[in-house]
């Protein structure tokens, strides 16, 4: 009977001993973590800061692996980020894209907005600077082009996203350019429409999207003299 009274004695004493250890335990996770959590706010990016790393991120994976395979959640590690802040600005991948696209290089009215802002300039003059933009983003951002371009063949929301977000900016930007033209006595009034505003962009979207090549600042003045000048010019050769 003693015997049994000094072993169940023992085992309290074993379970209290346990038990007591628990607490410290948890109490020193709970600092770490704590400490992990706040050591890892005062690193986290915020604000524009962390739309920079998100965009960063978006370049470098759509020039890794492509559109197809492009993902929010590799976006989000690229950037060091979650998911969550990703979605609360975006809600789809598509608007991701052409968010980053615009927001590194200005969209097409902003683009033009700035050429216009030159009042004294000739429609040729701003027609090869707008020429040379495209080719200066073809050298930045020709592999995200290519990329989006070709998906946009295959991916119905995606090219619905870019027709609303990039070409309907880009016509109406370039139809306001020719009609500044028209205005000036340079352009005539026939080619303020979308087949001439198409002209430029889409000989330079052909070599760099479809073909693959760099295109130059002396293609832009060639293509602006030698093909669209002759077009749309009220000195007609």
């Amino acid at each position: 009977m003693l015997e049994t009274v000094v072993v169940a004695d023992r085992e309290r004493k074993r379970a209290l001993s346990v038990s007591a250890q628990v607490p410290r335990l948890k109490g020193r996770d709970t600092v770490t973590a704590v400490t992990t959590t706040a050591s890892l706010a005062r690193h986290r990016k915020r604000g524009v800061a962390l739309e920079d790393a998100i965009h960063d991120a978006v370049f470098a994976e759509l020039s890794e692996v492509g559109y197809a395979a492009f993902t929010i959640e590799a976006v989000a590690a690229r950037a060091k980020t979650g998911k969550a802040s990703i979605y609360r600005r975006w809600d789809t991948k598509q608007d991701l894209v052409l968010d980053a696209f615009v927001a590194r290089f200005g969209g097409p009215d902003d683009i033009v907005s700035e050429l216009l802002d030159d009042a004294d300039a000739p429609t040729r003059d701003l027609l090869v600077r707008l020429a040379t933009r495209i080719c200066e983003l073809s050298d930045e951002a020709g592999e995200v082009m290519r990329a989006v371009a070709c998906e946009s063949t295959r991916d119905p929301e995606l090219a619905a996203a870019v027709e609303e977000k990039v070409h309907r900016p880009k016509l109406a930007a370039i139809v306001e350019l020719l009609q500044r033209g028209v205005d000036r006595g340079e352009v005539r009034p026939e080619a303020v429409c979308g087949v001439y505003a198409d002209v430029l962009p889409a000989m330079l979207t052909y070599r760099v999207v479809l073909n693959n090549q760099p295109v130059t600042e002396q293609d832009a003045v060639d293509i602006v003299d030698r093909v669209l000048m002759p077009l749309i010019s009220t000195q007609r050769p």
